[in-house]
């Protein structure tokens, strides 16, 4: 939908990079009202984000961005050497298809992502499209917020008023700035010289997906087969290094060199990244909230700084859309800081870590073994949760129905009920209504894979969120039945006065 001057709409999300996108998609299926900002008329054409893993893909499969699955590449063994080529580390990154439902990890091509998500926000109906405009001022008067914005080729004034306002404007976020967020400083900020390059010879130097680090150099080298036939070098640069040097094409052409000739390829990128280590201590300021990288930034080793802005968005999209109904309190957005914020950290602490052990890293005395990479799968902090231990909080599973359907098509972005036919047959008339009530879906797990996974916990039930993480389970009926209620009240609206909602 075209751009309307002086509007009024549900959320205005700030920031078309992927967290942006994602969020306004999971919007548009709680069906509020959007306004969608980015300063870029086009999806950037370069990639920034290069991988994910199976719980974003989970997350994609939710956007009903599944059928991209068959562009992306899977990885494959990542090494890291010493300054002499000695193994200091093996891992197999390719652990095949998960209890998520979904491949392990993928290689992806962000700009594809980001166009298809640009156009399910433009055909939505209740959304308006501001691409080419960046706000210039946020006011919140009353119940609203006030974007002042100005498109960028013509200078010509808007206006957009929302009730909620989500900046996912990136590293150097404004809408953080404008808030007056503090951050915390990991201490692990690095330069990197990155250079994308498209192979134009059929032959694969490279040999596999492997990719590879040589630490304990003057610049560390990082190889990584992206989105095929895309490959990614990286240099990582030490704090006497000059920029502009680094960013001049030869530059490129001499990193590639051992493995292209210069005409044997297409530069699509050379320039010097940032990589900072920084979370913002608050998340959000009355109606305003951040996410992405606006609200934490990591260095690359983990591959989880996009994933990590796609689970604020899962987080944070149902939240926002049963506040705005008034089928919750407006505190509810408090859990959203609560729940993700150590979460996040769990990842930015361990990147830092490894970040900061590059430069210095040491072969063993003997060449260790390949190990398969482990699954690092942190529990939400406190927030909507049934417990502060057991399952709750953690990341649920995904498997198949006996009709071969993975379970979240079926249930679709809200709650769900899974529990054994006993369960559910024995279930309270006041649970049944409280989940109709909650939107609660019942799954009954019959015998297969949905079985075998409330088997393997020791449950009768679980309660699974839209984001996918457990609110609870519960070993019979009648704990199933005092799991509902619990959900029911950590929802529940509570009286809110005129002018309170902020």
């Amino acid at each position: 939908m075209s751009a309307r001057p002086d509007e009024h709409v549900d959320v205005a999300v700030i920031g078309c990079g992927a967290t942006g996108l994602a969020l306004a998609r999971l919007l548009e299926l709680e069906g509020l009202t959007l306004a969608v900002i980015d300063r870029g008329r086009l999806p950037m054409a370069r990639p920034r984000a290069t991988h994910l893993d199976d719980e974003t893909m989970r997350a994609f499969q939710t956007l009903g961005l599944q059928e991209l699955e068959k562009s992306f590449s899977l990885t494959g063994v990542y090494r890291h050497y010493d300054a002499k080529w000695r193994t200091v580390m093996a891992m197999d990154m390719n652990r095949g298809v998960t209890e998520q439902g979904w491949q392990s990890d993928y290689m992806f091509h962000q700009p594809d992502f980001e166009s298809v998500l640009r156009g399910h926000a433009h055909s939505y109906e209740r959304a308006s499209t501001w691409f080419g405009w960046e706000v210039v001022q946020l006011d919140a008067v009353d119940d609203e917020v006030v974007l002042s914005m100005r498109e960028i080729a013509t200078d010509r004034p808007s206006r957009v008023t929302a009730s909620y306002v989500v900046g996912a404007d990136g590293a150097n976020s404004w809408v953080r700035r404008s808030m007056g967020a503090t951050r915390t400083d990991h201490h692990a900020t690095h330069r990197s010289l990155i250079v994308d390059i498209m192979p134009l010879v059929d032959d694969d130097r490279l040999g596999s997906r492997d990719s590879w680090i040589q630490a304990a150099i003057r610049n560390p080298l990082t190889v990584i087969p992206i989105a095929a036939p895309r490959m990614r070098f990286e240099l990582m640069l030490r704090p006497d290094d000059d920029s502009a040097e680094f960013e001049r094409a030869a530059k490129a052409y001499e990193v590639i060199a051992p493995w292209f000739a210069p005409h044997e390829y297409r530069l699509l990128r050379c320039d010097v990244y940032e990589w900072r280590s920084l979370t913002a201590d608050q998340w959000r300021s009355g109606r305003v909230l951040l996410a992405g990288d606006a609200a934490h930034t990591m260095p690359p080793h983990l591959g989880q700084g996009m994933c990590s802005g796609i689970r604020d968005a899962t987080n944070l999209a149902w939240k926002l859309g049963r506040v705005v109904r008034g089928e919750s309190p407006v505190s509810l957005l408090d859990t959203y800081q609560s729940e993700r914020r150590p979460h996040v950290l769990t990842y930015t602490t361990l990147a830092a870590q490894l970040a900061n052990k590059i430069e210095t890293l040491e072969a063993p005395e003997e060449e260790p073994p390949l190990f398969q990479a482990q699954t690092l799968r942190p529990p939400l902090g406190p927030g909507v949760l049934a417990a502060t231990e057991g399952v709750a909080g953690t990341l649920s599973q995904q498997p198949r129905t006996p009709d071969g359907e993975l379970l979240d098509d079926v249930v679709g972005y809200r709650f769900a009920l899974v529990a054994t036919p006993e369960a559910l047959a024995a279930a309270s008339a006041a649970t049944t209504e409280l989940c109709a009530v909650l939107d609660v879906r019942t799954v009954e797990a019959a015998p297969g894979a949905v079985a075998d996974w409330l088997s393997g916990l020791g449950v009768a039930a679980v309660l699974v969120r839209p984001d996918r993480y457990l609110f609870g389970a519960a070993a019979g009926p009648a704990e199933m039945d005092a799991l509902v209620v619990r959900l029911g009240a950590a929802l529940a609206p509570t009286p809110v006065a005129a002018g309170e909602a902020g």
